[in-house]
């Protein structure tokens, strides 16, 4: 990131800030609190009143508080993933010894487990699978970049669209669909976690879509 900014002075106040969070990495916490730094950087204006450190803990704070909600989400989604696998492992051998298909009940006393949490897990995994699904093989700036390329004043249009977004999400854009790079690539290259790279891509797509539409 090409913004000259003190982020070793501001160090002690990232990681006091970083304290306050529990049960997630403080690497990934720490990136957070450099990119709400960076964010506090660019808007501060001084007033005469207020400290920069005062006005940038918002500003760090709320991207420490995003990314724990965001990895707290992931780690839900995940477990109910694993959750799922395991009642459909299950659902499989007791239709073998049973010689029947199980009913949640008898899954749920097999796995000693609350049988609302068996019809909660498989649920919510329709709807992880369905959005991670759409998050995935979401191609439709690939297509309309694609497709704009036949368009040169639409294709003009969506470049300077992407070119006037901010860091890292011009970036970001730019790797993921103009280069092709997967998200995992992305946040090694500009090292942010995957988590961070996802939610910003999902921000930069609908600041485009609007402008766009």
């Amino acid at each position: 990131m090409n913004i000259d900014i003190p982020i070793e002075e501001f160090k002690p106040l990232i990681k006091s800030i970083a304290s306050n969070f529990y049960g997630v990495e403080y690497n990934d916490l720490y990136q957070a609190g450099v990119l709400g730094l960076i964010q506090a950087y660019k808007n501060y204006k001084s007033d005469g009143k207020t400290k920069f450190s005062s006005y940038a803990y918002k500003y760090i704070f709320g991207e420490m508080y995003n990314y724990m909600l965001s990895a707290k989400a992931l780690k839900q989604n995940r477990d109910l993933l694993k959750l799922t696998k395991l009642i459909e492992k299950t659902n499989v051998y007791l239709t073998q010894s049973l010689g029947k298909v199980p009913t949640t009940l008898e899954i749920a006393k097999y796995l000693n487990i609350d049988p609302n949490l068996i019809n909660m897990a498989i649920s919510s995994t329709y709807s992880i699978l369905s959005l991670d699904s759409e998050s995935d093989n979401d191609s439709s700036l690939y297509n309309t970049i694609k497709d704009d390329k036949e368009n040169k004043l639409d294709y003009l249009d969506l470049k300077w669209s992407v070119d006037n977004l901010e860091e890292p999400y011009k970036s970001i854009i730019k790797l993921r669909y103009f280069n092709d790079y997967t998200q995992q690539e992305v946040a090694k290259k500009l090292k942010l976690t995957q988590v961070m790279v996802s939610r910003y891509e999902k921000k930069s797509l609908n600041d485009l879509y609007q402008h766009l539409h």
